[in-house]
């Protein structure tokens, strides 16, 4: 309860209530060292496929465009006998062809060329043998590190890398050094910002969480701190993370 002196006095009182918030933030800070996670993600590889609808739509907005675009007449472009017009005219003779009216207007692929081409699979080794460990999975999918606690209180638990702070350490710094300490450090890594992304309450204690992209590099776990891991989806994280883990976590993450 405030003082009477300051019920009164707004200034005082708000000057009053920073003051006891500031003093409180530090006891608790000293009790117990602030904890930091790592959201360590991979971005998709290759495009998700459209759907039906989508395909529909993008050859509705081709056509259109398509209908309005008017023929590319070089001479409007280019001094009749120019050299440019000279190097122009030389890089599409094999991609442009001439209407009756003279203009110029660039081969479009048919049908049966498109229908030659052949493309990769979407689907890896990886994907068939359902290895959770590999990054060639999911391609089109964003993809999460999660690892498995092998000591402490949250022993064969399913967790985000994360842990407490040191001293003086920043938050990226922290984020990284458990990272490290549980998955090795043969992880070539890239944390985005200075500040997290979001927190976790767990308890009596409050994870702050950094997003990280892999770079290169792989994971090699001693088992001291986590003697497993996995690469899962935003909606395969479900079947790892607790229900009020994932709740929150899961704020954080994309959608693909």
């Amino acid at each position: 309860m405030l003082p009477r002196a300051l019920l009164a006095a707004p200034a005082k009182r708000s000057l009053y209530i920073s003051r006891k918030c500031l003093a409180t933030a530090s006891a608790a800070a000293a009790s117990s060292p602030p904890n930091v996670g790592i959201l360590l993600k991979r971005n998709p590889v290759i495009l998700r496929q459209l759907t039906e609808f989508e395909h529909a739509y993008y050859a509705y907005r081709d056509s259109i465009q398509q209908g309005e675009a008017r023929p590319f007449n070089p001479e409007f472009y280019f001094k009749k006998g120019s050299t440019a017009e000279q190097r122009w005219s030389a890089a599409q003779e094999t991609a442009v062809e001439k209407t009756p009216s003279g203009t110029v207007q660039l081969v479009q692929p048919r049908e049966e060329e498109l229908s030659a081409l052949e493309t990769a699979s979407r689907t890896t080794a990886a994907d068939a043998a359902g290895d959770m460990k590999s990054l060639d999975r999911a391609l089109d999918r964003t993809l999460y590190l999660v690892v498995r606690r092998a000591a402490g209180a949250r022993k064969g638990e399913w967790l985000l890398p994360s842990g407490q702070m040191k001293g003086d350490e920043l938050l990226h710094e922290a984020a990284t050094r458990h990272l490290h300490a549980e998955v090795g450090t043969g992880l070539e890594t890239w944390v985005v910002g200075r500040t997290p992304v979001g927190h976790l309450v767990a308890g009596s204690e409050k994870i702050f969480y950094m997003k990280a992209h892999i770079l290169s590099g792989k994971i090699q776990t001693d088992g001291k701190l986590a003697d497993d891991y996995a690469w899962a989806t935003k909606q395969e994280l479900k079947e790892y993370l607790k229900p009020d883990v994932y709740a929150s976590v899961s704020k954080m993450m994309a959608e693909l």
